[in-house]
């Protein structure tokens, strides 16, 4: 076996380097992934929906990202003004978003959540969970829930 050396700590370049070599290896195994990284396809598309009241204040909203190459939707920040909760707006906001990322071609989409925000909000939404992360943060749990569109 060939020498080699351990090195522990940050490096820019290496990393640089690691990404680029784990890319190449997962591009030589799938078409979908080389697509992906075609240059056209690097970038996410934000996709961001607001509820403002009639002063412009905010109630709500809803912020995402389209990746069009793989059809996904990923909900990244969801929030719901504590008065407004219980009313539909969660609901409006969630809906309004898959709409657009159906439009923009997605059939899933995807969304964590911890225990003490709203995991019974997306399984009532039609969220199914497909993972759970124990102790993150600490004394909490971070739910992985997934949808069809």
């Amino acid at each position: 076996m060939d020498e080699f050396e351990l090195q522990a700590g940050p490096d820019a370049a290496l990393e640089d380097q690691l990404v680029d070599h784990l890319v190449a290896y997962n591009k030589s195994r799938s078409m979908v992934v080389r697509e992906r990284f075609e240059p056209a396809n690097l970038k996410s598309e934000p996709v961001q929906v607001f509820a403002l009241g009639p002063d412009g204040a905010m109630y709500g909203g809803c912020a995402g990202r389209v990746e069009r190459v793989w059809h996904w939707l990923t909900i990244d920040t969801m929030w719901v003004d504590e008065t407004r909760r219980g009313l539909g707006l969660g609901s409006a906001l969630l809906r309004s978003i898959e709409d657009e990322a159906r439009r923009r071609g997605c059939r899933w989409s995807d969304v964590t959540t911890f225990d003490f925000q709203a995991p019974g909000f997306y399984r009532k939404a039609g969220y199914t969970q497909y993972g759970v992360k124990h102790d993150y943060p600490p004394g909490h749990t971070n739910y992985f829930f997934r949808k069809d569109l």
